[in-house]
């Protein structure tokens, strides 16, 4: 996606700034057609509006008014199509003289509604007293303008405006509820060389009791309300690179919760296997990703909006769903080498800080393409638990231990018990894990297995697979496994019909049934092979891969091909046994 801004935080000010300054405009603007209507009646109102919008903007904007109806004695007004226009021309021919905002914003309106407005309390105390304002299907738009030359970019470190000012002239503005509507909204940025729109087709805002006077400062009350609540609806967005979709169903906030959620999150991948790899040029994951439900909790807003700092107590993921394609067969990027989960969150510029993320009832499907059809694996009532998910320096200096456990069923079958524990602080990217896999029929693992190797299994169940510790770092990682199973049976095809490979095919077959692999684990004499865990990263590969390699290389060891340093170990292992003894 393309960057709106190249200042996000300044961005995220002027904007509040522009909607409080839209706010207090549409109160005063309602505040002179009550005067108007007080004093002059009639078709009056109308021409004082639209001159109160003239003066007050200094020209910039004009006013344009459908209908109109007041009643004075109840303190009632109904506006309908109400627009506020900005003159673009007039603003380029005085921003090089003025200083003036680099944004514009224009306002249309289906229905304007006020109720209750105490014109008394106006007039005699200076006192603006509103029970209710309903926008109806209003269309805000915010124009982001070229600034001055000389202008020189701002650090972001401007006021924080965490109160609505009071207007020159005004004692307190109150105002019970304000109202928006299923409104739109649209950002065009006009700063660069080419336009940048960011559209968000449906918002609906409810703020409840403002007070603004001279005392709040809206340490208690964010900008001066009980509670902003804000609900968007049909947000997307395309990623940089043009080949993802991020979809957002709903969005909302609630400013006295301290909590946002989001349904339906999608990132939906623009092309079909095949023309996604052609697209991306080199071998990669082509990920769709769907969450009915994220929802934070005791998120801090003030930190999040005035500060840039992202701090929320819980992070809850509800039927996250994961569909995962690799195409083997095309080359990897030269040169590249994906970062450690350790080196992606200590690079990240924004502070982050999650106490807890709870997993619920996820599913996760991992294909990959090595022949005419991919192999596919997945795991599903995925549950997990991560606490300690944060970049700050000063807890990851102190050795802060993160730690994600999580539970899994494999292919639907065999339950997964893991527990991952990381040293985000660890300039090695120390990590450690260990795992559990229950019963399952090895069956189950053929739809991956036999697309991926000349190899399939014809009986055998898993009793089960201890992993009791596997200590790892950004270079290698080791530890120890034992996989039970009986009745095992192997059949190991051969992909091309000829004489050579029918007579290997047989031999290998012999020798993976009858001499490396025995029918059961433990055998019938009651002894149990373990393996031995030793593997060298290959770091033009991700951490997925690293662990799986690491399970795989102590597989190898239980049927008895161990490396050089495996047999190293074994022999430290047996000396540390007799020196027990």
């Amino acid at each position: 996606m393309e960057p709106i801004s190249p200042h996000p935080k300044k961005k995220f000010r002027l904007i509040w700034k522009i909607v409080i300054a839209v706010l207090i405009f549409l109160l005063l603007a309602a505040g002179a057609v009550f005067t108007a209507g007080y004093y002059y009646y009639g078709k009056l109102i109308r021409t004082s509006l639209t001159e109160f919008v003239k003066t007050k903007s200094k020209g910039l904007y004009s006013a344009d008014i459908g209908y109109l109806y007041i009643n004075i004695l109840n303190g009632n007004l109904t506006i309908k199509d109400l627009s506020v226009i900005p003159d673009t021309a007039e603003y380029r021919k005085r921003s090089g003289k003025d200083s003036l905002a680099p944004v514009l914003f224009q306002l249309k309106v289906k229905n304007f509604r006020i109720k209750d407005f105490r014109i008394m309390d106006a007039i005699r105390h200076r006192k603006i007293d509103i029970n209710g304002i309903h926008i109806e299907y209003p269309e805000i738009t915010l124009f982001r303008m070229k600034p001055k030359a000389q202008q020189s970019p701002a650090d972001g470190k401007g006021e924080k405006i965490m109160a609505i000012p009071l207007p020159k002239g005004l004692n307190s503005i109150s105002v019970g509820e304000i109202l928006f509507i299923k409104g739109r909204f649209d950002f065009i940025d006009l700063s660069g060389d080419s336009v940048i729109n960011k559209t968000i087709p449906s918002c609906t805002v409810e703020i409840k009791n403002i007070l603004v006077d001279s005392a709040h400062q809206g340490q208690r009350r964010l900008f001066n309300a009980d509670d902003i609540s804000i609900v968007l609806n049909g947000l997307s967005i395309m990623t940089k690179n043009k080949l993802n979709l991020i979809s957002f169903g709903e969005i909302g906030l609630s400013t006295n919760k301290n909590s946002v959620y989001i349904k339906d999150f999608h990132l939906i991948p623009q092309y079909n296997r095949q023309d996604y790899m052609k697209k991306f040029g080199s071998q990669t994951d082509r990920l769709d990703i769907l969450v009915p439900l994220l929802n934070l909790s005791r998120l801090n807003l003030r930190q999040l909006i005035f500060g840039g700092k992202f701090q929320a107590g819980l992070l809850e993921v509800d039927g996250l769903v994961v569909d995962d394609y690799r195409d083997k067969r095309i080359p990897r990027k030269p040169g590249f080498k994906p970062p450690m989960p350790q080196d992606g969150l200590r690079k990240l510029k924004a502070y982050l800080k999650v106490d807890t993320v709870i997993l619920k009832n996820g599913k996760a499907t991992y294909s990959e393409q090595t022949g005419q059809e991919p192999g596919t694996i997945f795991f599903d009532k995925m549950s997990a638990t991560f606490t300690g998910l944060t970049n700050d320096s000063a807890l990851l200096q102190s050795g802060l231990v993160s730690e994600l456990k999580g539970t899994a069923y494999l292919m639907g079958k065999g339950k997964m018990d893991v527990d991952v524990k990381f040293r985000f602080g660890d300039k090695h990217n120390g990590f450690s894990f260990s795992g559990y896999v229950g019963p399952m029929d090895l069956r189950e693992v053929n739809p991956m297995l036999t697309k991926l190797l000349p190899a399939e299994i014809i009986s055998g169940n898993i009793t089960q697979i201890s992993i009791p510790l596997v200590v790892a770092n950004d270079d290698e990682s080791k530890g120890k496994m034992t996989f039970c199973y009986t009745g095992l049976k192997l059949k190991l095809n051969s992909r091309k019909e000829t004489t050579w490979n029918s007579i290997k095919s047989g031999v290998v077959g012999w020798v993976a049934n009858d001499f490396v692999v025995n029918n059961d684990n433990p055998t019938k004499s009651g002894k149990t092979k373990s393996g031995l865990i030793s593997f060298k990263r290959d770091k033009e590969k991700g951490i997925i891969n690293f662990v799986w390699k690491s399970i795989l290389s102590g597989l190898k060891s239980q049927m008895g091909f161990n490396s050089k340093e495996q047999k190293e170990m074994k022999k430290a292992e047996k000396k540390k046994s007799r020196a027990a003894k």
